[in-house]
């Protein structure tokens, strides 16, 4: 069920989500679209609403709050509403900096004075 109004940008970048507090576990997984409303990531990792994730993709991090994680086959569909980015220096890091600046204008970390080089 499809239950955001934004456009979606569809991605075929692959990703790692880890849970931040008290019991870290991570898994890779595939973040299959961005919007306004934050991405979209499949994984293996059952994550509950309200979980804090730290996602690792095109070379950059993502911080983010799972609004939603519902069983889709063997894996988990998971929204995740973005907070935080830090950017890194690659190519494909300008590419998803170009997007999030598209779609989530304000978002600390997407502005050309945060850009990550790490």
């Amino acid at each position: 069920m499809d239950r955001r109004f934004d456009k979606r940008y569809p991605t075929g970048l692959s990703a790692k989500v880890t849970t931040l507090g008290k019991q870290e576990s991570s898994s890779s997984g595939h973040v299959s679209d961005i919007s306004k409303s934050g991405v979209c990531l499949s994984t293996a990792l059952q994550l509950s609403p309200g979980d804090l994730v730290q996602l690792d993709l095109a070379e950059s991090v993502l911080y983010g709050r799972v609004a939603y994680s519902s069983p889709e086959g063997t894996s988990f569909r998971t929204g995740i509403e973005v907070y935080r980015v830090l950017l890194g220096g690659s190519d494909l890091s300008h590419i998803l900096q170009t997007v999030l600046r598209q779609e989530m204008p304000g978002l600390p970390g997407v502005e050309q004075s945060e850009v990550y080089l790490g």
